[in-house]
């Protein structure tokens, strides 16, 4: 299943619920351009110019209602995660936690696969725009925290403050291995996984999901309908005990 890309979903938005004054669908119409050329040049490339005529609006006309293309980026981006993807990582369905879990990371790899130039926004411009980073920490507290909280509840008795910080850790290594499959793809990586037939998404959110119920809860998910890839990274993690 294919998600639409945040560009489509606003377009969507703008063209069967338009704003009913003038001046809001005209801000409306910027924020969509600028959605739609962060998607395909990135925000070090984008102008303003290249919003307004996008957009269909003289460039004038943009700074009654945005400063700079920082502040009109800041906020497309702020809606990408508020709206789009909170709308999308829909709560995770499931009868078992592997389940739950399965679902929630297959969520993500597609939002990042129908989304790759707005995820490489957030990933490579966090350094130099602050506002930026303080987005993605933001969407990342929030999934940590989530995660956290799933594990606390079947696991009441362990350290809370060690299940946070294991929520930051499966956090980080889901953002890190869409990032090297989708979002900025790292050939030797991909390499790895055409050797394991992980090269498709699905597959490849399931591995990452064997890990993580391997590393929350402390053994292999119960699943009939794994892929091989992921049914060997299983195995594999199933007999990698080594004493400490």
């Amino acid at each position: 299943m294919q998600l639409q890309s945040y560009s489509s979903y606003l377009a969507a938005e703008l063209r069967d619920n338009p704003p009913r004054l003038k001046g809001q669908r005209t801000r409306a119409r910027l924020l969509l351009a600028a959605a739609q050329v962060l998607e395909e040049r990135g925000f070090h490339a984008m102008r303003v110019g290249d919003i307004t005529t996008q957009a269909e609006v003289a460039e004038g006309s943009f700074y009654v209602y945005f400063k700079d293309k920082t502040e009109i980026s800041v906020e497309a981006l702020a809606r990408f995660f508020d709206d789009y993807v909170a709308k999308a990582m829909t709560p995770a369905t499931g009868d078992t936690p592997f389940a739950r879990i399965r679902s929630t990371n297959r969520l993500w790899f597609r939002v990042c696969r129908a989304n790759p130039g707005l995820m490489k926004c957030v990933f490579q411009v966090g350094d130099y725009v602050p506002e930026f980073l303080q987005i993605s920490q933001k969407i990342n507290r929030r999934w940590a925290e989530v995660v956290a909280e799933s594990i606390q509840r079947r696991r009441a008795e362990d350290d809370p403050d060690a299940v946070r910080l294991a929520g930051y850790m499966l956090v980080a290594m889901a953002d890190e291995i869409a990032r090297k499959m989708i979002v900025l793809p790292d050939e030797s990586f991909i390499e790895v996984l055409a050797r394991m037939g992980a090269d498709a998404d699905d597959t490849l959110s399931d591995a990452v999901s064997v890990v993580w119920h391997q590393l929350a809860y402390g053994d292999a998910p119960a699943s009939d309908d794994l892929p091989e890839a992921a049914v060997r990274l299983a195995g594999f993690l199933s007999r990698s005990r080594p004493a400490v």
